[in-house]
């Protein structure tokens, strides 16, 4: 995979929920930079992009169309969001207990819980981030 580094404008923002009242002079001389493939990829040859689709897991903030930052090389543990093959059918769950036993768990009522046996399913990687964007 080859990342191409785009650093963009990164203002610090002063006040509980956003810009009030003036800015500080201070300000004008502030340089600050994010680069999303630093902040958002921490093992790159381990990283891939997926884009979620469904109703699954809206209600732990995974919508349709969301893109998923995926890495391969974080340990799977309870409460992670992962990406898995699940009898054929690539999946986005959550790591979770269900009657005390490991389980692929969706936000949404209209999905049962998915036991996790190693003959069906397959571990692809976990969650590490979503990007969600409001405008089309």
């Amino acid at each position: 995979m080859s990342l191409t580094s785009q650093p963009l404008p990164f203002p610090a923002l002063h006040g509980r929920a956003g810009f009030s009242g003036f800015p500080s002079p201070a300000q004008d001389y502030e340089h600050r930079t994010l680069d999303l493939n630093v902040r958002l990829i921490k093992n790159p040859t381990q990283t891939f992009y997926l884009t979620a689709r469904g109703d699954s897991m809206e209600g732990w903030g995974i919508f349709d169309g969301d893109l998923l930052v995926v890495d391969r090389s974080v340990q799977p543990r309870l409460g992670h969001i992962l990406v898995a093959m699940f009898n054929e059918e690539v999946l986005i769950k959550r790591y979770a207990l269900h009657h005390g036993a490991p389980h692929l768990c969706s936000s949404h009522p209209h999905y049962p819980p998915l036991p996790l046996d190693d003959t069906e399913c397959q571990l692809w990687g976990v969650v590490r981030a979503v990007v969600h964007e409001y405008l089309p």
